[in-house]
């Protein structure tokens, strides 16, 4: 094709392809449906929030019997209203400290409208080498249904909470 310049330019055809202002604007609608898909999964996971701390809770725990196995020091689990840490033995008899193993030791928080509570005397919890101890039903209630954690002293399981 020969333009009023004289020169063989090629002229693009409309239906050729995309422009970046169109790809911009698809990548744009995109993100915003992304956006608002996750804003509604936030709200659908605060449901499954005390199910999460739940099974989390009774994993640390087996840790913790794990830990108190192989160092042959106790362990006790130490909460409040707004979550709770683990606490060792120290070997030189100076009393309760952080436990050795990072993890347990770091302390884990609660939100709202997450609330975790402590069946029975709702004391500390005992954590020993023999895996002796009370049995103890700690308990995460929130949106949903609320769940608990069954621990013997040696054994933890998470499950939902039974109806009355």
């Amino acid at each position: 094709m020969t333009s009023r310049h004289g020169t063989d330019r090629r002229v693009r055809d409309r239906q050729a392809g995309l422009t970046l202002i169109e790809v911009l604007v698809v990548i744009a609608v995109i993100g915003v449906a992304t956006g608002a898909t996750m804003m509604g999964l936030n709200g659908a996971d605060r449901g499954a929030r005390a199910q999460s701390e739940a099974v989390r809770l009774s994993r640390q725990l087996t840790l913790a019997v794990d830990e108190a196995m192989i160092s042959g020091l106790a362990l006790q689990l130490v909460w409040d209203a707004d979550g709770y840490s683990f606490q060792q033995w120290q070997k030189a008899g100076d009393g309760w400290g952080p436990a050795s193993v990072p993890g347990l030791a770091m302390r884990h928080d609660i939100r709202a409208p997450l609330q975790m509570g402590m069946a029975g005397d709702g004391g500390a919890v005992l954590i020993a080498a023999s895996g002796s101890g009370p049995a103890r039903q700690i308990l995460f209630a929130g949106v949903g249904v609320p769940w608990t954690v069954g621990f013997d002293g040696f054994t933890a399981l998470a499950g939902p909470q039974e109806p009355a």
